[in-house]
Protein backbone atom coordinates (compact mmCIF):
# COMPACT_ATOMS: atom_id res chain seq x y z
CA UNK A 1 0.00 0.00 0.00
CA UNK A 2 1.59 3.43 -1.00
CA UNK A 3 1.03 6.70 0.65
CA UNK A 4 0.59 9.50 -2.02
CA UNK A 5 2.87 11.87 0.06
CA UNK A 6 4.87 13.60 -2.48
CA UNK A 7 1.71 14.51 -4.71
CA UNK A 8 -1.02 15.53 -2.57
CA UNK A 9 -4.52 16.04 -4.47
CA UNK A 10 -6.89 17.58 -2.33
CA UNK A 11 -10.43 19.82 -3.37
CA UNK A 12 -11.74 22.30 -1.50
CA UNK A 13 -15.62 23.02 -2.01
CA UNK A 14 -17.86 25.46 0.19
CA UNK A 15 -21.63 24.55 1.05
CA UNK A 16 -23.95 26.79 2.07
CA UNK A 17 -27.10 25.28 4.60
CA UNK A 18 -29.62 26.75 2.97
CA UNK A 19 -33.87 26.90 3.56
CA UNK A 20 -34.16 23.98 1.30
CA UNK A 21 -31.92 21.75 2.80
CA UNK A 22 -32.90 21.86 5.91
CA UNK A 23 -35.83 20.72 8.67
CA UNK A 24 -38.16 22.82 10.24
CA UNK A 25 -35.78 23.74 13.07
CA UNK A 26 -32.86 24.89 10.97
CA UNK A 27 -30.41 21.85 10.97
CA UNK A 28 -29.13 20.56 7.63
CA UNK A 29 -30.62 16.88 6.63
CA UNK A 30 -27.70 14.78 7.46
CA UNK A 31 -28.56 12.54 4.28
CA UNK A 32 -28.34 16.20 1.90
CA UNK A 33 -24.34 16.13 3.91
CA UNK A 34 -23.80 12.39 2.96
CA UNK A 35 -25.08 12.87 -0.90
CA UNK A 36 -23.03 15.87 -1.03
CA UNK A 37 -19.92 14.71 0.31
CA UNK A 38 -20.00 10.84 -1.93
CA UNK A 39 -19.67 13.73 -4.85
CA UNK A 40 -17.57 15.85 -3.67
CA UNK A 41 -14.98 12.91 -2.82
CA UNK A 42 -15.29 11.64 -7.00
CA UNK A 43 -13.10 14.86 -7.46
CA UNK A 44 -9.46 14.36 -6.41
CA UNK A 45 -9.75 10.90 -8.03
CA UNK A 46 -11.77 11.27 -11.56
CA UNK A 47 -8.18 11.71 -13.24
CA UNK A 48 -7.39 8.04 -12.55
CA UNK A 49 -10.44 6.48 -14.50
CA UNK A 50 -11.20 6.92 -18.35
CA UNK A 51 -14.87 6.97 -18.02
CA UNK A 52 -17.22 7.36 -15.04
CA UNK A 53 -15.78 6.93 -11.24
CA UNK A 54 -17.21 4.00 -9.88
CA UNK A 55 -19.35 3.15 -6.73
CA UNK A 56 -18.16 2.96 -3.45
CA UNK A 57 -16.57 0.30 -2.49
CA UNK A 58 -16.61 1.00 1.09
CA UNK A 59 -17.06 3.85 3.31
CA UNK A 60 -17.06 5.16 7.16
CA UNK A 61 -19.36 8.08 7.84
CA UNK A 62 -18.57 10.62 11.49
CA UNK A 63 -21.29 13.14 11.61
CA UNK A 64 -19.83 15.32 15.12
CA UNK A 65 -22.19 17.86 15.21
CA UNK A 66 -25.35 19.67 13.15
CA UNK A 67 -25.00 22.25 10.67
CA UNK A 68 -28.02 25.06 10.89
CA UNK A 69 -29.45 27.45 8.05
CA UNK A 70 -26.88 29.90 7.08
CA UNK A 71 -23.43 27.77 7.93
CA UNK A 72 -20.59 27.73 5.46
CA UNK A 73 -19.35 24.77 5.25
CA UNK A 74 -16.09 23.36 3.98
CA UNK A 75 -15.79 20.54 2.20
CA UNK A 76 -12.28 19.24 2.22
CA UNK A 77 -11.73 16.05 0.00
CA UNK A 78 -8.14 14.38 -0.07
CA UNK A 79 -7.23 11.77 -2.08
CA UNK A 80 -4.56 9.20 1.28
CA UNK A 81 -3.65 6.06 -0.18
CA UNK A 82 -3.65 4.34 -3.22
CA UNK A 83 -2.87 0.77 -3.97
CA UNK A 84 -3.28 -1.84 -6.98
CA UNK A 85 -7.06 -2.43 -5.86
CA UNK A 86 -8.43 0.91 -4.33
CA UNK A 87 -8.21 4.34 -3.78
CA UNK A 88 -8.85 5.77 -0.48
CA UNK A 89 -10.49 9.70 -0.37
CA UNK A 90 -10.90 11.06 3.02
CA UNK A 91 -13.32 13.63 3.61
CA UNK A 92 -13.89 16.69 5.76
CA UNK A 93 -16.14 19.04 6.53
CA UNK A 94 -15.68 22.40 8.99
CA UNK A 95 -17.31 25.48 9.91
CA UNK A 96 -15.97 28.49 11.25
CA UNK A 97 -16.98 29.22 14.54
CA UNK A 98 -17.99 32.76 14.75
CA UNK A 99 -16.80 34.02 18.20
CA UNK A 100 -13.09 31.95 18.09
CA UNK A 101 -12.40 31.86 14.27
CA UNK A 102 -11.12 28.28 14.28
CA UNK A 103 -12.49 25.52 12.29
CA UNK A 104 -15.04 23.05 14.00
CA UNK A 105 -15.67 19.79 12.60
CA UNK A 106 -19.20 18.73 11.36
CA UNK A 107 -18.60 15.27 9.93
CA UNK A 108 -15.36 13.13 8.85
CA UNK A 109 -15.68 10.15 6.04
CA UNK A 110 -13.19 7.87 4.76
CA UNK A 111 -14.53 6.30 0.81
CA UNK A 112 -12.86 3.68 -1.06
CA UNK A 113 -13.33 3.32 -4.30
CA UNK A 114 -12.03 0.37 -6.91
CA UNK A 115 -9.02 0.39 -9.39
CA UNK A 116 -9.70 -2.16 -12.03
CA UNK A 117 -7.25 -1.28 -14.46
CA UNK A 118 -3.91 1.10 -14.24
CA UNK A 119 -4.23 4.09 -12.69
CA UNK A 120 -4.03 7.13 -15.93
CA UNK A 121 -0.97 9.03 -14.94
CA UNK A 122 -0.67 12.90 -15.67
CA UNK A 123 2.16 13.51 -18.17
CA UNK A 124 4.13 16.45 -16.90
Amino acid sequence: MNTLAQNIIQTNIQFLVTKKVTNANGFLHPHILFDKIQVVATYPIREFYLHDVPNIVEYTFQMNKSARLNDNLTIQAQLIQQDEKTLKVRIMVTKTKKKSKTEEVICSALFGFPLHKQPIRKVS
